[in-house]
């Protein structure tokens, strides 16, 4: 798994989650080219709205993939 440039605000949200969690999100990424799951590489990363953005390439085909990480559905009122 290969990472590029994050923003500022995108760093701290990935920063945030497990590694162990951050390398499942990466290995489970769909490619509508090989319509399936697959690991995608040279992610980069964006804030908006309060969620994470993960852009990058499929590892088996090269088609730009795209990663959701819903990040502002988190429950930070500790209940």
């Amino acid at each position: 798994m290969s990472e590029g440039t994050f923003s500022t605000q995108a760093g701290v949200l990935w920063g945030t989650i497990a590694r162990e969690a951050r390398e499942r999100i990466l290995k489970n990424v769909f490619c509508r080219k090989c319509r399936g799951s697959v690991e995608m590489l040279g992610v980069t990363g964006e804030e908006e709205k309060g969620d994470l953005i993960l852009k990058g390439s499929c590892a088996a085909c090269g088609q730009a993939v795209v990663r959701v990480v819903e990040t502002s559905e988190r429950d930070l009122s500790g209940n």
